[in-house]
């Protein structure tokens, strides 16, 4: 059961043209409860209220108890009235809803009111700039363009000096790395960080205040010594604490995301960016008196580097295991047979744009083999990929190594192939091949000629090193190998006319003699045709040029 006030806003509503699912979205009620009033006229409200006071409640038997307890204790609220009353009756049925409803009216017709618990507050000291910054999360729903409700999560930053804002948000709740993401993605707004963070008792940060001693997340901790900063944990239960990021909460919430379309998370990030340059950081602030981005100018001078966690995912160390796998993020990623040495390390680097490892011999460099990463998935064996016989059959270690005993003595080799394996990761035992096959070819001194010249200008490939050897010794490419014709082709020989006879042929007035003149010539055998005789003035000129098809033409 309403109010008279609710049911009168359900009413100016409808007055209005609302549809019930927009009325019901406005104020916030379920939408069963706002087509129960609908079409209830007043006088049917009225006669509602009175007979629902009438009629029995189910709690009615419990009144007098109720009442006593009540009225020796003004202050006890409904829950604790609950307790006794569940833990004196064995069959109490009324829900908890039933029973604070039943409690709230009594109070009321009783004139007995919960008494109000005031808290006295006081105005703590304004902080000296790059001191201090708030953080805290929230929820809100949002309806997309079809008019699904998709809840959205909300994370907020505020600077205690200058009230500097940020926010972010997900589709999802955060965990202990989105919240670490969150931070860096402020750190980088910001600019830097401050000396102190003020939070909140979140699980995905902290596990017990533990009386100061503090128990975070593992990986909260470890970002919180990698960032520099100081952890200042509320209380349980006392958001009053850090006032200054409820409010920033509550205005993003009731501000920001008030009555807005869901369109996706980009858009709904990129959105926020805008509405804090424009509005959230842009307004006079209540307190201040000030513009936070005014201010902040003047902070951001206090704040303290951080590095950046957005950049690539730096590679790690793996050890080869006996059974030729290596652990990435709790899976087996496959290496070749034979891979395994006792001791032996692997060099893990994950592209995480393409979503592919590369494992190579973290001494040598080696590449072992390259696999698409496994997400959402843990304790599974990632097998090797179809094409896995390029990497059993590599052996860079022996390819170098063959390329070093060859150029004995020369300090230039080891830089060059160290270079080219790092510009060739994929191509490196090509490249080491080519080398090889040149070292069959050329001798020790056009070799290192070959190098230095290559190295001096920086041309560390092995492509680059064959085609210098060529230029060196002044040999030109092969050339293309022509084909030869037939045997009973090969006596053909074509025949050289002036360029006149085709002038005289394309005229309009030579159309019959050409058809005469094909005529004749189809009938003489091929390799006693003679040129066309000129048809008009044009043979007594001099032969401007001649053509001829090469010799072997049919």
């Amino acid at each position: 059961m309403v109010h008279m006030s609710v049911y009168s806003q359900i009413q100016e509503k409808r007055s209005l043209g609302y549809s019930k699912r927009r009325a019901a979205r406005e104020l916030q009620l379920d939408k069963r409860t706002v087509g129960k009033y609908w079409d209830m006229s007043e006088q049917s409200f009225a006669r509602y209220i009175t007979e629902s006071a009438e009629r029995s409640k189910q709690l009615d038997p419990y009144r007098e108890y109720i009442v006593g307890l009540i009225e020796e204790h003004s202050e006890m609220n409904s829950a604790v009235i609950e307790t006794n009353l569940r833990m004196n009756n064995d069959d109490f049925a009324p829900s908890s809803r039933s029973v604070r409803l039943y409690i709230a009216r009594l109070r009321e017709e009783l004139g007995i009111p919960t008494p109000a618990q005031i808290r006295q507050y006081c105005e703590v000291e304004e902080l000296p700039m790059g001191a201090q910054a708030q953080v805290d999360m929230g929820q809100k729903e949002l309806r997309d363009p079809y008019g699904k409700k998709v809840k959205v999560y909300a994370f907020g930053m505020v600077m205690s000096c200058s009230r500097h804002k940020f926010c972010c948000f997900l589709d999802r709740p955060f965990k202990a790395e989105d919240f670490v993401k969150a931070h860096d993605l402020a750190f980088r707004f910001f600019g830097g960080r401050t000396e102190t963070i003020v939070y909140d008792q979140d699980r995905v940060m902290a596990v017990s205040e533990n009386a100061g001693d503090l128990i975070l997340t593992d990986v909260f901790q470890d970002y919180s010594r990698y960032a520099g900063f100081k952890i200042h944990l509320c209380r349980g239960f006392d958001p009053q604490s850090k006032g200054k990021i409820e409010r920033v909460i509550g205005y993003i919430k009731n501000n920001f995301l008030a009555y807005r379309t869901y369109f996706g998370l980009d858009q709904l990030n990129s959105d926020a960016l805008k509405w804090l340059e424009r509005v959230g950081n842009a307004k006079i602030h209540e307190t201040t008196k000030m513009i936070p981005a005014r201010v902040f100018l003047e902070e951001r001078n206090y704040l303290k580097t951080v590095p950046e966690l957005s950049s690539p995912p730096q590679p790690h160390i793996a050890a080869v295991r006996s059974t030729n796998v290596v652990h990435y993020k709790q899976n087996r990623y496959e290496v070749p047979k034979g891979s395994y040495r006792p001791e032996r390390q692997a060099l893990l680097e994950p592209n995480l744009e393409d979503g592919t490892l590369r494992i190579s011999d973290a001494e040598t460099g080696a590449l072992l083999a390259e696999h698409n990463i496994m997400f959402g998935a843990k304790g599974k064996k990632v097998p090797l990929p179809k094409n896995a016989e390029r990497y059993r059959e590599t052996k860079f270690d022996d390819l170098k190594q063959r390329i070093l005993d060859a150029f004995a003595g020369n300090g230039q080799i080891a830089g060059f192939l160290e270079k080219i394996q790092a510009n060739y990761h994929r191509y490196t035992r090509d490249q080491y091949t080519i080398i090889l096959k040149a070292m069959k070819t050329y001798s020790k001194e056009e070799l290192a000629n070959a190098l230095r010249y290559c190295v001096e200008r920086d041309l560390h490939s092995a492509v680059y090193l064959r085609e210098t050897l060529l230029y060196l010794r002044g040999a030109e490419p092969p050339a293309a190998k022509r084909s030869s014709l037939p045997e009973k082709y090969r006596s053909v020989r074509a025949e050289s006319r002036n360029l006149d006879a085709y002038d005289a042929l394309l005229s309009p007035r030579s159309a019959p003699v050409f058809a005469a003149s094909a005529a004749r010539i189809s009938a003489q055998p091929s390799s006693r045709r003679e040129a066309l005789p000129p048809e008009d003035d044009k043979s007594n000129r001099e032969p401007r040029a001649t053509v001829s098809c090469g010799e072997g033409a049919a």
